[in-house]
């Protein structure tokens, strides 16, 4: 069971949709039995798999401080299984951190579904704390978001040097890589492609490959409860977390 978290600090760089989307991707191209946490108390990723009802208690955060088990907790989402998140986590925070094995609670917990799915795919919250600390420990690699603008640019340094601290005491975290989120090389916009020529310079083959075009119908297809692949298979973001997807694999299995 491979765990790949999704994280930035930064909130609005694409965390949430390209976690949903990278774990569709691995489940319809790969095959793969695929489980998504939402760690965020916003719950975002949640409900973009249409699950919108208020007063949520059991969740992902429960699933960490062991009040329920992760059969109780998980949902079925397709062919895909999500822990939700819910604004019910932000209670657990002061639980979870006062655990005498924080920051590993989540990795631990995870040990007991191992045997169930062949990959994890994280997404935690816009925060450098608390629940993005426990997937960074938790997970084999992590990846970056990182929007196509100045301020996203700068969270990205200081993130990277917050997730270097964390390598010290989790040596099998490891950076998968940067892609760029909301560019498209083909479009005249003098800061953007700077910025990507920047974090390439800066990052080498760390910087992926593949980029996230800006696509409505990423938003829409959250709105309508359903993955980019589901909603609109032919879109460019359909396309493009594809071809992310695809390219995540290779780092993986390189």
């Amino acid at each position: 069971m491979k765990i790949i978290s999704i994280v930035n600090n930064k909130g609005g760089v694409g965390k949430t949709t390209s976690a949903q989307s990278i774990a569709a991707g691995l489940s319809k191209f790969a095959n793969a039995r695929v489980l998504v946490i939402d760690l965020d108390a916003q719950a975002s990723l949640t409900k973009s798999f249409g699950i919108t009802h208020a007063g949520l208690k059991k969740d992902s955060g429960s699933f960490i401080t062991g009040e329920y088990e992760f059969d109780e907790i998980v949902k079925h989402v397709g062919d895909i299984d999500l822990l939700p998140g819910s604004a019910e986590m932000i209670h657990r925070e002061d639980t979870i951190k006062s655990a005498p094995i924080f920051p590993f609670n989540l990795k631990i917990a995870l040990e007991k579904v191992k045997d169930r799915y062949d990959f994890v795919i994280i997404d935690c919250p816009p925060a450098l704390y608390g629940n993005t600390r426990l997937a960074l420990v938790s997970c084999h690699q992590y990846y970056v978001p990182l929007q196509a603008e100045f301020l996203s640019y700068e969270g990205l340094r200081n993130f990277l040097v917050y997730s270097a601290e964390i390598k010290k005491i989790s040596p099998s975290t490891n950076l998968g890589g940067v892609f760029a989120t909301r560019y498209n090389p083909k479009i005249r916009k003098k800061i953007s492609h700077e910025l990507v020529a920047a974090t390439r310079e800066q990052l080498g083959e760390v910087f992926m490959a593949s980029y996230i075009r800006d696509n409505i119908a990423l938003s829409e297809a959250q709105a309508n409860g359903m993955t980019i692949f589901d909603y609109a298979p032919d879109s460019n973001g359909a396309e493009d977390y594809y071809k992310l997807t695809k390219e995540i694999l290779e780092r993986i299995n390189n």
